[in-house]
């Protein structure tokens, strides 16, 4: 009768693969880690006087401010009170308005959301999440994905409206107000300020990967009357 071999088959023994992605992290250049503006594929500042000679447009990224995202509930005064303490200031309980304090600005987003933007680059989350750990409530980061394109000028009104269907005249839409919309089919919120140095002005938080496509329309919008492009604010 026939046999069947009981040989063992032996198996060639594995290699330990190597770890490309941990030692192309440990070689990658500090410079690569360091933040950019979104908008660092133009150039600026920019200066191009319209047909008449005139800059009646200016714009202004303001880069790297904190971000967060804050969920609530608005009719509670302890939490209130709690973000408050932190942040000089409690959540609008107005729909579409907005609040500031020397830390922060709070834009409402809905009946429990609002938008918190850190004045200066070394305001972090870190101390609300504390304040607010006992209470139900959510937090997030939203830095890293948003930006904020500042405009101005005498003509930044016109400029805008030919392409956001929201009413931008100062008599419904001054400071202290807040609107989500669209311009030039991006999804934006504004809300207008103060500028230290040029007065009235507008503020567009937009997400990151469509401010460049959002600056560049809003230059050539601005082309006929001239505009200002200046270098970013908040660069490390």
């Amino acid at each position: 009768m026939w046999q069947r071999s009981t040989t063992a088959i032996r198996q060639a023994p594995r290699k330990r693969a190597t770890c490309w992605a941990l030692l192309r992290l440990s070689r990658t250049p500090a410079s690569m880690s360091a933040k950019h503006s979104s908008l660092i594929e133009i150039e600026t500042p920019v200066l191009r006087p319209g047909s008449d000679g005139q800059t009646l447009f200016w714009m202004q990224e303001h880069a790297f401010c904190v971000h967060l995202n804050l969920r609530g509930d608005s009719s509670s005064s302890v939490f209130s009170e709690a973000v408050r303490a932190v942040t000089g200031t409690a959540p609008p309980e107005h729909p579409n308005t907005c609040v500031s304090s020397e830390h922060c600005r709070l834009a409402w987003l809905g009946p429990d959301e609002w938008l918190l933007i850190g004045v200066h680059e070394d305001f972090g989350p870190a101390p609300l999440e504390e304040r607010l750990a006992p209470l139900h409530h959510a937090l997030t980061a939203l830095s890293g994905g948003q930006t904020i394109l500042r405009v101005g000028g005498e003509n930044w009104r016109n400029v805008l409206a030919s392409a956001c269907p929201f009413d931008l005249h100062p008599r419904v839409f001054g400071e202290g107000a807040c609107a989500q919309t669209v311009i030039a089919y991006t999804n934006v919120l504004l809300m207008p300020v103060e500028d230290p140095d040029r007065g009235e002005a507008l503020d567009i938080v937009v997400r990151r990967s469509f401010a460049d496509h959002l600056a560049r329309w809003l230059m050539d919008a601005a082309a006929e009357d001239g505009f200002e492009f200046l270098s970013p604010v908040g660069s490390p």
